[in-house]
């Protein structure tokens, strides 16, 4: 009898130890696709980086529109600290978009900001063309009132320079625009509510009502977008590379587990794989199950 459970405590153990190999393996198929541990020297995509396909004839007035500088419209610059480098491609009024943002993305940010960047890409999924006739733009949208939308997040994301105002500015403007009867974004609304001064909101404003401001910035939004394949929005990219049902309450999780483990903050401790898990559950019903049967 002691003969017969000893054999069979052995079998209980090599089925758990084959089970927790499985579920080892399946926990590293969400992280081996991103790269993990301190990443490389990774540039966030920019919201001028690719070549702007404009006549030469307006080549100047579009220059006009490029920002000074190259830096990432959101970005943590503290040197010392490891990055990941989140790109949001995303269309003002998508219900995905804005449940995406407000949701995951806003969340992540005021637990884990210390950690990540975050590129805002609008206009994913929108086309501009150039008139040459009278030099004007022709901007055609999935949504009704979206060009106009896409507008103001554009003008908005390169006119607010502090990350945390930023954020705060695009996740109201996603939801207050998406809920608004007439999907129209209540630019003084928010930025009153993401503390931006009043000189900010009157140049976003300015801005998104303007003839061209906002254009070389939609069709360098329109490149990227091409440039990532996006079929669908909102498609994150988290270091260059896309992730797969991010959308799903998960975003956390990701981001946690580009975490060097020195630096894991207390946030990303609720994280627990599905191996650890396993083996809490399993190994107390294995104990017991061998006393048992001993009794026998």
């Amino acid at each position: 009898m002691e003969n017969r459970a000893r054999n069979t405590f052995v079998l209980l153990t090599i089925v758990l130890g084959i089970a927790l190999q499985c579920i080892s393996a399946e926990d590293a198929k969400t992280t081996d696709a991103l790269p993990t541990g301190s990443p490389a020297s990774v540039t966030p995509a920019a919201v001028n980086p690719a070549h702007v396909d404009l006549s030469a004839a307006h080549a100047e007035n579009a220059a006009k529109t490029v920002p000074q500088n190259s830096e990432t419209p959101m970005t943590n610059n503290n040197s010392s600290t490891q990055h990941i480098n989140i790109e949001v491609y995303y269309e003002a009024l998508c219900k995905d978009s804005v449940e995406f943002v407000s949701k995951q993305l806003l969340p992540v940010y005021n637990k884990l900001n210390k950690f990540i960047n975050v590129t805002f890409i609008p206009f994913a999924q929108g086309n501009i063309t150039l008139n040459t006739t009278d030099n004007t733009y022709n901007l055609t949208c999935r949504r009704d009132g979206e060009c106009a939308a896409d507008k103001v997040h554009a003008c908005g994301i390169n006119k607010i320079k502090d990350s945390e105002k930023l954020i705060k500015f695009v996740n109201c403007s996603l939801t207050e625009g998406f809920n608004s009867p007439n999907k129209t974004v209540p630019i003084e609304v928010c930025g009153k509510n993401s503390s931006i001064d009043n000189s900010i909101v009157t140049e976003i404003t300015e801005c998104a009502n303007s003839k061209d401001a906002w254009s070389t910035w939609l069709q360098n939004y329109k490149n990227m977008s091409t440039s990532a394949n996006v079929t669908s929005v909102p498609k994150i990219l988290i270091n260059k590379v896309p992730t797969e049902d991010i959308t799903s309450n998960n975003l956390m999780k990701v981001v946690c587990k580009q975490i060097n483990e020195k630096d894991l903050p207390a946030d990303c401790n609720t994280f627990v794989s599905g191996s650890d898990k396993l083996a809490v559950g399993v190994l107390p019903i294995l104990i017991g199950a061998f006393y048992i049967i001993k009794m026998i």
